[in-house]
């Protein structure tokens, strides 16, 4: 049986938003820091509760939850998909990253989505391209369909994470963490892509050096980027139109000052159906409002790399290191 465990939430004054954040104080996986008093305690409760599904993983990356209410996530390094089962966690798909085991580090499957008939898309270190897994979610198999595996005749780096437009194009991103040497390959750059519904790939820019977690507004008018690199660590919003052409981006979250103390990296991140950002960043995940502002941090023992929503948006789950983690949210 999983245990429930609870988060101390700082609360602030009656007055609502302080300048300085309350200091926090540890309780179980994960601890609540409020900027935004009121917003967090509506968000999070009086007394917010959260999880740690399980454990054991190498790296853990690309949570997702299927139409079923299963939960399962990459350990990238041990080239797997696992599974929640309500009590610890089972070997849900085998050669995520569709490549031998000491390929590179990092060989496995990253980011994961599902497409709009609910088949499983992955973003492929190993194989260096986003794919489909050509087998039900009620048996996943090791069967895959390649979307993008080059763009302009060359192979790119190792597609990182992705997110699926209201068309059927996928977004995604392409730093080098999954190749042998984890600098960029033939490709020559870093870049952010789009594979249209009939498989043509574009690139909508290469202007960040680690482009990394990608997530579009509830509208998809805004394109959202985490940028890993630890000279440029930060979270932008960008206007995207409707033929995916991209605007002037607009730093949401600059971790500059930061990396140097807090655990993690601008990573991955999740969009609500409201607006609310999700962002990973150091010192944990950021919860913004749509126009930026930072309503609570969400802290935990070591950097978080990932995190994503229930369909319900009663949960945000958060793939922490080793560990699956996840927090009650009330109705967004």
């Amino acid at each position: 049986m999983v245990r429930f465990l609870p988060l101390l939430l700082v609360l602030l004054a009656a007055c609502g938003v302080s300048r300085t954040p309350a200091p926090v104080t540890a309780a179980g996986p994960v601890r609540i820091e409020a900027i935004d008093g009121p917003a967090t305690r509506r968000l999070f409760g009086r007394t917010p509760v959260a999880e740690e599904l399980f454990g054991g993983m190498q790296w853990s990356e690309g949570p997702l939850v299927l139409p079923d209410g299963t939960v399962v996530c990459s350990d990238v390094p041990n080239n797997v998909v696992l599974r929640w089962t309500g009590s610890g966690s089972t070997l849900w798909l085998t050669n995520s990253g569709d490549a031998p085991d000491d390929y590179s580090s990092e060989p496995g499957s990253n980011g994961l989505a599902l497409d709009a008939q609910d088949r499983l898309l992955l973003a492929q270190h190993g194989s260096r391209r986003i794919a489909r897994m050509d087998a039900p979610l009620d048996a996943p198999a090791p069967i895959y369909t390649a979307l993008a595996e080059r763009y302009n005749g060359k192979r790119f780096n190792s597609p990182n994470d992705l997110v699926v437009a209201a068309d059927g194009s996928v977004l995604f991103t392409d730093p080098p963490y999954g190749l042998p040497s984890r600098e960029v390959g033939e490709m020559g750059f870093s870049g952010v892509f789009r594979v249209d519904p009939r498989g043509r790939v574009t690139l909508l820019t290469s202007d960040y050096s680690r482009p990394n977690g990608i997530g579009l507004s509830p509208d998809g008018r805004t394109l959202y980027l985490a940028n890993s690199d630890g000279e440029r660590p930060i979270v932008t919003a960008t206007p995207l139109s409707a033929d995916f052409t991209l605007g002037e981006p607009r730093v949401l979250i600059d971790g500059t000052d930061l990396v140097a103390t807090e655990p993690g990296y601008p990573d991955g991140l999740t969009v609500a159906g409201d607006g609310t950002l999700f962002a990973t960043s150091p010192g944990g995940v950021w919860v913004l409002r749509p126009d930026g502002r930072v309503i609570s941090k969400i802290r935990s023992e070591g950097p978080v790399s990932n995190v994503t929503l229930s369909p319900d948006e009663a949960w945000l789950y958060l793939t922490n290191n080793s560990r699956l983690l996840r927090v009650k949210l009330n109705r967004l």
